[in-house]
């Protein structure tokens, strides 16, 4: 059940993060401010809590002994492509849709990064379940989306809505390699909340660059600021997520924390925009059906049938 909150945070956050990017006029400058937020949270729980200081003590020794690649720290630069690719697209595609597409690149991703090695466990080889899995994702949302792409209230041509989902896909493949690169870097501190920082400082300082050089090049003019508070709580609800994901998985597992916040991802997205929907809402049951099929589909990708199988 916890898992299943902590995956309704990003759906929240990616309705969020939407929201303030529509809210500023300026997604570039949005998605800084909510992940600026996140990374000054961070600061301040690493220098408080014990943890937090014994992790930074021990990076300097970390990078001086090459245990991690220096490019594992460029983590967080994929972390604020995915906050973009939030203030670019969720407003237009609504968050079923945007998380549906986060999900087939992560499925996508999850497949690359294991039959590479590239996160601590080296190369995992590749089932024929799991294939069979990522090929019933991949069908499962084509079918999902198709009410969106039937739908012309936004008058948007075809392509430009395939752009628009292709944006989210490919965040879900930078996200594997994102999470792999900071596992790396956790267990070689020794915690979590070391990796999360970096991630955090990482992808604060690339938006600080693409936003001021976005603002440069289009002169939005001033600023607007939203009045609603909550807005601003995107880059705490991504770390409630990190940080949930980090710590279920060592007390039931990575399996089950895996399946539950996925599953919290695509049941919150799916239940904000049936009760908090947006002008970019198309929820019909067609894409309830695609998303459930999804949920069966991450079933089966998941689950361990080859150990099962030899014991």
């Amino acid at each position: 059940m916890l898992s299943i909150l902590a995956g309704s945070c990003l759906a929240v956050q990616s309705r969020f993060n939407g929201a303030l990017g529509r809210a500023m006029g300026d997604p570039y400058l949005a998605a800084l401010v909510s992940f600026g937020i996140g990374f000054a949270v961070l600061l301040v729980g690493s220098v408080l809590l014990p943890a937090g200081r014994r992790g930074a003590a021990r990076l300097p020794g970390v990078l001086r002994t090459r245990r991690i690649r220096w490019w594992y720290f460029l983590a967080g630069v994929f972390g604020a492509y995915l906050v973009i690719a939030q203030t670019l697209t969720t407003a237009l595609l609504g968050v079923s849709v945007f998380i549906l597409g986060l999900v087939v690149g992560q499925s996508l991703g999850g497949m690359l990064v294991d039959r590479w090695g590239i996160g601590p466990g080296g190369m995992q080889p590749l089932s024929r379940y799991r294939v069979l899995g990522t090929v019933l994702i991949l069908a499962a949302v084509a079918v999902a989306m198709v009410p969106r792409f039937s739908a012309g209230s936004l008058h948007m041509s075809t392509p430009a809505l395939v752009g628009a989902v292709a944006l989210p896909v490919l965040a879900g493949v930078l996200n594997t390699v994102q999470t792999a690169w900071n596992a790396h870097i956790a267990a070689a501190t020794g915690t979590p909340l070391t990796s999360t920082l970096t991630n955090f400082a990482a992808g604060t300082v690339a938006l600080v660059v693409v936003a001021g050089v976005a603002r440069w090049l289009t002169r939005p003019g001033p600023v607007q600021w939203p009045h609603e508070w909550w807005l601003y709580t995107g880059g705490i609800l991504g770390i409630v997520f990190v940080a949930a994901g980090a710590v279920l998985a060592r007390h039931v597992g990575v399996l089950q924390t895996s399946l539950g916040l996925v599953t919290g991802m695509l049941l919150g997205a799916l239940v904000l925009d049936v009760a908090v929907p947006t002008a970019a809402t198309v929820v019909t049951p067609v894409t309830v059906a695609g998303t459930l099929a999804t949920l069966v589909g991450l079933v089966v990708v998941t689950l361990p049938w080859g150990s099962r199988r030899r014991s």
